[in-house]
């Protein structure tokens, strides 16, 4: 009896230890806490190589592999927000005068140059007026804005700029790379792509190059850096031709990340298994536009009825899921004046049946419907990207659902740019990209514009023109915000083209990466929710990681 009772004890003893242990890991588990430590690498894939690593040589809207390097080795006076808003980069601050005309620029006192030497006006002059001068070969957009602006000196840490007449937009042209005066004052113009200088760069940006060849750059985190110091000790970017070949390295594990575009041919793929799929709007969209000095197009009640036959919900949920994401209006979301209350009409292709009855248009024995004897018959002309001639053919297919037939005619892209240009088209399926930070879209609907070439539409109207070329010149960005919210209103309610989606970029990486801010949850603040170009992706950089550390957070409780 005395030897079952001393069993059972034992038994009980150990019990008790193995469940105060078990409680014991639990509660050291729960209470672990993983936080991001500096240290590590992260290797990425880019496709494509720079031409060149100097930002005053190279054009980075047509070299993005020298945009991505530039993102991570230089600053601008403004940086751009997650909101596309600008925000201090090496200008502290600025102040802009009452007649929108001048702007006074404070530069940081705490910011150097990778190789030690202080940062100062002298650096900021130079490059501006290298951007000014003949020999400047990078953005011409850039070029254009800057070569109307008197920039000076105004004090031992600020410049003044003066512009020629009030252009809210001139902070987005703020961002370009400021260059060491000290390292190319001595170098002609002529030799700037070819100086050491453009084989390995000096900046003020958060890693600094350690060696740059055909292959790729190696780059180290700026100890020095003035919005702190980069948690990723080193980022090494591989040059790849392609994305196939980018994406094989990635299946490999030879790299730890890619970006690519969702329309692009690597959209449809799941990214390997151990990877992360992140994928947020870029700035660009696809846009299917009505000229609209043509009958039928000049009525809006019919253009309203082509809005409201074509279901592009449906239609991205059937052909580009996960790929694409709905946009209504040329302001994208995600930008800080985009009004979530300008919605697109409601798809229904029985009640456009019905409408399009009431307006007199029949339908034929064939199907087509005709009014007074003409035929609704259209052509549509597209470029040949993959997605939009897939989208082409499904609008096509909805349109006949309600009695309007439409020819795919494809063009190259040249082509179809010239025949945009010129308005001789009907119907145009096309891409537009690089939109850029800032909300103006002056250039693509003001009347002013059509003579020119880029109000493809043809859209005359005295309420889009009014509150188009007020945002352009006011400063305030509350009534920026009333005056782009009136825009998107009346562009839904004039209905001169359809945003059909705006395209995806993809970020495929390690689970190991955190930090980067990018997702599509508007609910999740501080979270990136519009890339504006591929290299907005390093926006968040400092605050990336790729280790960590378990810790115990508070008190544990026996």
């Amino acid at each position: 009896m005395s030897r079952r009772i001393r069993f059972q004890i034992v038994i009980a003893v150990v019990s008790s230890l193995l469940v105060l242990g078990l409680m014991s890991y639990l509660a050291v588990s729960r209470a672990a806490v993983s936080r991001p430590t500096a240290g590590g690498t992260f290797v990425e894939g880019i496709v494509g190589s720079p031409t060149t690593l100097n930002p005053l040589v190279s054009d980075t809207s047509k070299d993005l592999a020298a945009a991505d390097v530039h993102a991570l080795i230089f600053d601008g006076l403004v940086r751009i927000d997650l909101d596309g808003t600008p925000s201090a980069g090496l200008a502290e601050s600025w102040d802009i005068d009452e007649t929108g005309t001048v702007y006074t620029f404070t530069l940081r006192s705490d910011v150097t140059w990778h190789d030690g030497t202080p940062f100062t006006v002298d650096d900021v002059l130079f490059t501006l007026r290298a951007v000014q001068g003949p020999a400047y070969t990078g953005s011409p957009s850039i070029a254009t804005v800057w070569r109307t602006v008197l920039v000076e000196r105004a004090g031992e840490r600020s410049i003044r700029c003066r512009l020629q007449a009030s252009f809210a937009p001139f902070l987005k042209f703020a961002t370009l790379p400021i260059l060491p005066e000290h390292m190319l004052r001595e170098v002609a113009p002529e030799q700037w792509a070819s100086s050491p200088f453009s084989l390995k760069p000096i900046g003020t940006g958060p890693y600094k190059v350690v060696t740059a060849n055909a292959e790729g750059i190696e780059l180290q985190a700026n100890n020095d850096y003035y919005l702190g110091r980069p948690l990723v000790e080193t980022i090494s970017l591989r040059y790849y031709a392609d994305e196939a070949l980018a994406f094989a390295a990635l299946t490999r594990g030879d790299i730890s990340g890619m970006a690519f575009l969702g329309t692009g041919s690597l959209g449809s793929y799941n990214v390997p298994r151990g990877f992360v799929r992140r994928a947020v709007p870029t700035d660009a969209y696809t846009v299917l536009t009505f000229n609209v000095r043509m009958a039928p197009f000049d009525d809006v009640t019919f253009r309203r009825q082509i809005a409201q036959a074509i279901d592009r919900d449906d239609l991205i949920r059937r052909l580009l899921p996960g790929q694409v994401a709905r946009i209504d209006t040329p302001i994208m979301p995600g930008l800080w004046v985009a009004d979530p209350t300008a919605v697109w009409y409601i798809p229904g292709q029985a009640r456009v049946a019905a409408a399009f009855d009431s307006l007199g248009y029949k339908t034929d024995a064939d199907g087509v419907r005709s009014k007074d004897g003409v035929r609704l018959e259209f052509e549509l002309l597209v470029d040949g990207a993959p997605d939009r001639n897939v989208v082409a053919n499904d609008i096509v297919s909805q349109l006949a659902a309600v009695g309007v037939r439409v020819t795919v005619v494809q063009l190259d892209g040249a082509e179809l740019q010239q025949r945009l240009e010129k308005g001789e088209f009907v119907l145009a399926l096309y891409g537009l990209q690089h939109l850029g930070a800032d909300p103006d879209v002056y250039e693509l609907w003001h009347s002013s514009q059509i003579a020119l070439g880029r109000n493809y539409a043809g859209l005359q109207d005295s309420v889009i023109d009014d509150t188009l070329s007020l945002a352009r010149i006011e400063s305030d960005p509350e009534i920026r915000a009333q005056l782009y919210s009136e825009f998107q209103h009346r562009w839904i309610e004039l209905a001169p083209s359809i945003i059909m989606y705006q395209p995806l970029q993809v970020y495929a990486t390690t689970r190991d990466l955190g930090g980067t801010a990018i997702s599509r949850r508007t609910d999740l603040p501080g979270t990136m929710n519009l890339m504006v170009g591929r290299d907005s992706r390093f926006r968040n950089v400092v605050h990336w990681f790729v280790t960590r550390s378990r810790e115990i957070s508070g008190d544990i409780q026996p």
